[in-house]
C-alpha cells in the first residue's frame, strides 16, 4: 500500500476546517511539526519555512489560543492571496528584481543560508560559505539565475554579496537573452 501525499495534513484538516479549500486553492503545503510531546500544541508550519500556529504567548504576553491561530492562519493566507493578485500582471523580470531588492538588503552570516521567501512563491537562496552560491527561482516559472562567487583577498562581506548579486543578475540577463532568442 503506498501513501498519498497530500499538502495538507490530516490534523489540519480536523483542526482548521475553514481554511482547507483556500490553502488547496493557493497550492501550499502544510505540515504538522514534529516532536509534539508532553501536551504542547500542534505546530502547522506553510510551506516548511513560515510557522502558522503553535506559539505558547502572544504579543501583551497572554496565551496564544486557537482563535489567535485561526487569525495568524488567515492573515497568512490572505497575504499570499494578495501578492499573487498584485503580481499576476508583472514580468518575469520584475519578480526578479522583487526578489534581488531584498538579496541586496541582506547581510551575510558565514555558515549560514540566506532565504528570500515571497509570499506569492518566488524565492531565492544563498549559502555564505568561502564561496557564495545560490539561486533565484520564481513561482510556476521555475530557476531563473544561479550564481557562484569565490571570496576573493581582502573582499568584504558586503563587497562579496554585492558581487554574487551581480552575477546573478548577469545571469538571470543571460538566460533570458536565450529565451529571446
Amino acid at each position: 500500500m503506498t501513501k498519498t501525499t497530500n499538502p495538507i495534513c490530516r490534523s489540519f484538516r480536523q483542526d482548521f476546517p475553514q481554511f482547507v479549500e483556500r490553502a488547496e486553492a493557493l497550492g501550499v503545503r502544510i505540515a504538522l511539526g514534529e516532536g509534539r510531546r508532553n501536551g504542547r500544541e500542534r505546530v502547522f508550519w506553510l510551506d516548511g519555512y513560515k510557522q502558522l500556529t503553535g506559539y505558547t504567548t502572544r504579543s501583551d504576553g497572554s496565551p496564544f489560543t486557537l482563535a489567535d491561530a485561526a487569525r495568524n492562519i488567515d492573515k497568512t493566507l490572505t497575504r499570499i492571496e494578495e501578492d499573487r493578485a498584485a503580481t499576476a500582471s508583472l514580468s518575469v523580470a520584475d519578480r526578479f528584481a522583487r526578489v534581488m531588492a531584498e538579496f541586496r538588503q541582506m547581510v551575510p552570516q558565514y555558515r549560514m543560508i540566506g532565504e528570500v521567501r515571497q509570499p506569492n512563491g518566488d524565492r531565492g537562496h544563498c549559502f555564505f560559505m568561502a564561496e557564495y552560491d545560490g539561486d533565484v527561482s520564481l513561482e510556476g516559472v521555475g530557476e531563473v539565475a544561479k550564481a557562484k562567487a569565490k571570496w576573493q583577498q581582502g573582499e568584504t562581506d558586503k563587497d562579496h554579496m554585492a558581487r554574487f548579486c551581480d552575477m546573478l543578475e548577469a545571469d538571470f540577463a543571460k538566460r533570458q537573452e536565450e529565451v529571446a532568442a
